[in-house]
């Protein structure tokens, strides 16, 4: 896709294809990928990942709410609570957060402290996001939430995907579902004006989050197509952690 080769490497190549790429990206890194739905997380987060290990590097790839036995279970609740009982957005935060302990734990630290990249598909930028610029909890309660459930770990590196409102929507409907598994979003066949309303506020609180934390969010043109999604990413990668 990008001219790396994946299956016809010799050893050598491969060997120093290894070094070449640990000599210039460091040590194993913890990234993860935002954005709103519709916006192609899931097949960037497969293509990102694909790409570092045809460059020869362990990946460990994941997903908030989620990663390990106990934080499945809890998003099972999260993503479907029973009938007549709506989750406020504190209930939801908390949940969240109490997902993220566990997987930072029992997953992130682990593959990390084996020497593995990892890649995960929403991390607490999204409770910034879907409980905070959406379900209006106080900014300075969701950071102390945050910092306690994650010991103040962040991702070394955070993309942001990004295109208009309208393209997102548009692929929301192509594959008939709305937000899988942020509950405070309605499914697609009930969005109307109102919620295309709630989709802006939801990227313009990533653009926000984007603006306020330039040294770890990088905007990842979401309208493009995958394999230049995937470019642009690896351009961050060498500005970021290249060595010069």
């Amino acid at each position: 896709m990008l001219g790396w080769p994946v299956n016809v490497w010799t050893f050598s190549q491969g060997f120093l294809g290894v070094i070449f790429i640990s000599q210039m990206f460091g040590p194993a890194r913890f990234i993860s990928v935002e954005g709103g739905e519709g916006t192609g997380k899931s097949v960037f987060t497969s293509g990102f990942a694909k790409m570092l290990r045809a460059l020869g590097m362990a990946v460990v790839t994941t997903r908030e709410p989620g990663g390990t036995a106990v934080a499945d279970q809890i998003r099972a609740v999260f993503a479907a609570p029973p009938p007549g009982e709506a989750l406020t957005p504190t209930t939801e935060a908390l949940l969240v957060s109490a997902a993220r302990s566990q997987h930072l734990n029992y997953l992130i630290r682990p593959a990390l402290a084996r020497g593995d990249w990892v890649i995960c598909d929403r991390f607490a930028d999204s409770t910034r996001v879907y409980q905070g610029t959406l379900g209006g909890l106080p900014a300075a309660e969701l950071e102390a939430l945050i910092a306690f459930s994650t010991d103040g770990q962040a991702p070394d590196l955070t993309f942001i995907l990004d295109c208009p409102v309208e393209l997102a929507l548009s692929r929301v409907k192509e594959r008939g579902v709305g937000s899988a598994i942020q509950p405070s979003v309605v499914t697609v066949d009930r969005y109307d004006l109102a919620t295309t309303a709630v989709h802006e506020r939801m990227r313009a609180g990533y653009l926000q989050l984007l603006a306020a934390n330039p040294e770890r969010c990088v905007r990842i043109d979401a309208a493009q197509r995958p394999e230049q999604m995937l470019s642009a990413a690896k351009a961050a990668l060498e500005g970021r952690f290249g060595k010069h």
